[in-house]
């Protein structure tokens, strides 16, 4: 695993572009599918949010499965220029619900964000049970409250020197979870590591090369920013460029290793 520059971020960035403007209407046609897949499966009664949870990162798994796809044509046609004309389907995207890929360890990393927001959720919850006067849990499902009143009891409350520890304690579990997490669905897919290998080794690269990924960050910040501008338009481009730069600096943090045929469909 090799340690990259600052530069790297922004290298990344164009890499997910290549990717991208390559087959732009198969990636944007993918990974909007893929939210609107979890979006409508968070709707199934009892089961919605979670059922929502567990098929991301399948559906994720498959979308990388494309990006790879990709890239491997692009290589080829260095030396093959017609290799560009290759087909590639949409059925890659659910290339990871067939018996033989690793759905389960794909299903696990869904499992862990339901029970890291849980956590996060048990973690409030408990702080504000604390915190509030006594009853005053109950008082906030008072029927008679609107949005606006309860956002007036908590916001003192949330906002307190008491709060900053707890918040303090929830960003520090997110980004524990958002660094095992990064890189952990194309080493799963594409690698074939087991759950806690692609979490550890995820963990382990975003940390190697943290000002990198800071810079990757920074940029997508300000790239995100124009989201509410443009009426959300310009989230049907910035969602699958993210995904794209994200297997760009996958293959940049994890390069030695050739991925096998059989797991990229």
């Amino acid at each position: 695993m090799r340690k990259r520059p600052a530069s790297s971020g922004a290298r990344w960035i164009a890499g997910g572009w290549q990717l991208l403007k390559t087959r732009p209407g198969l990636v944007i046609g993918s990974v909007l599918l893929m939210y609107v897949l979890i979006l409508l499966t968070s709707f199934i009664p009892l089961i919605g949010m979670g059922a929502g949870y567990l098929i991301a990162p399948i559906l994720g798994g498959g979308v990388i499965v494309i990006f790879a796809r990709i890239a491997q044509i692009l290589e080829r046609a260095e030396e093959e220029p017609l290799a560009r004309e290759q087909p590639i389907g949409f059925d890659l995207l659910f290339s990871q619900f067939r018996a033989d890929a690793p759905w389960r360890a794909l299903l696990g990393l869904g499992g862990l964000t339901i029970a890291v927001n849980l956590l996060i959720l048990l973690l409030l919850a408990g702080y504000l049970t604390a915190a509030l006067p006594e009853g005053g849990m109950a008082a906030l499902n008072d029927p008679a409250l609107n949005d606006a009143d309860r956002i007036e009891q908590l916001l003192p409350v949330l906002t307190s020197s008491a709060a900053l520890g707890v918040w303090a304690a929830v960003v520090i579990v997110y980004l524990l979870y958002l660094s095992a997490m990064l890189f952990a669905i194309p080493l799963v897919t594409l690698r074939g590591y087991s759950l806690t290998e692609a979490l550890w080794a995820s963990f382990r690269g975003t940390w190697l090369n943290w000002l990198a990924m800071l810079v990757f960050g920074l940029i997508w910040l300000l790239l995100f920013m124009t989201v509410p501008l443009t009426a959300g338009l310009s989230a049907i481009l910035l969602l699958p460029w993210a995904w794209a730069s994200l297997y760009a600096a996958y293959v940049s943090i994890f390069p030695a290793e050739v991925e096998e045929p059989s797991s990229i469909g």
